[in-house]
């Protein structure tokens, strides 16, 4: 089960870093740039902004889960 998990987080990491790139690309900005610009306050927002992505990420797969095995 926990390969399974592992599984599913890494789809959705490769996702948003595809999607990331070409909007950096897009726009002309050098990742490297933007990472040692941003403040420590930015950081933390960005940390907190994508662990509560993640949570609601979850929610939303355990609420497809339960869903799934309520119309078994």
């Amino acid at each position: 089960m926990a390969d399974n998990t592992s599984k599913h987080n890494a789809i959705p990491e490769k996702v948003v870093k595809v999607m990331i790139d070409d909007i950096f690309r897009k726009n002309n900005v050098n990742p490297e740039e933007v990472k040692n610009n941003v403040s420590n306050e930015q950081r933390q927002m960005l940390k907190d902004m994508v662990e509560d992505l993640r949570e609601q990420v979850e929610q939303f797969n355990n609420g497809e889960k339960n869903k799934t095995k309520t119309d078994e």
